[in-house]
């Protein structure tokens, strides 16, 4: 799921993009980006990697490029939510600067290890504006290059005393 947010609230789930925007002088006043991939079947695991892709098709012609902090959400949401912001943790899990039109990679290791650790749960990730940036618009996943989270999980370790173990060794 993916979707965008403004203060006044409303329904972005179904748009081909996602905002990142905050320049109220500019008629874009805190737009944050949310996104969530049902990771339930890698619950247990150990990350080796974790990267965030967005595809980013455009930014404002100032060329300022926009900064940006990511926030796991702290409550559920879908893309039908119609409310303002989503909750988010209170500290930032990571930083990011988008700078130019293509596909961004953005390291999120650390946070979706606390996701498959059941250290908190799996809402999602919120971007949000760091200081003032006028906006910049990512493809969302109703395109053909919506986000995409690329994983490198450690292998399952198999005991050799279960029967998956012994048939692994035959």
């Amino acid at each position: 799921s993916d979707s965008y947010t403004i203060p006044a609230g409303g329904c972005y789930g179904t748009e081909i993009e996602l905002l990142l925007a905050n320049k109220s002088s500019s008629g874009h006043p805190d737009e944050r980006s949310m996104i969530f991939w049902d990771l339930s079947e890698y619950a247990g695991r150990t990350v080796l990697s974790a990267v965030i892709r967005i595809d980013v098709f455009f930014q404002c012609g100032s060329g300022s490029g926009t900064d940006t902090e990511f926030f796991a959400a702290t409550g559920y949401w879908d893309e039908s939510w119609s409310g303002a912001h989503v909750p988010i943790e209170t500290s930032p899990s990571g930083e990011y600067f988008f700078l130019g039109n293509g596909w961004h990679e953005i390291e999120a290791s650390s946070l979706v290890q606390r996701w498959l650790s059941e250290e908190i749960p799996n809402y999602g990730v919120v971007f949000r504006v760091n200081g003032v940036y006028p906006y910049t618009k990512c493809r969302s996943r109703e395109t053909t290059s919506g986000p995409e989270l690329v994983l490198e999980l450690e292998d399952n370790h198999l005991e050799p005393y279960t029967w998956a173990g012994i048939k692994s060794l035959l």
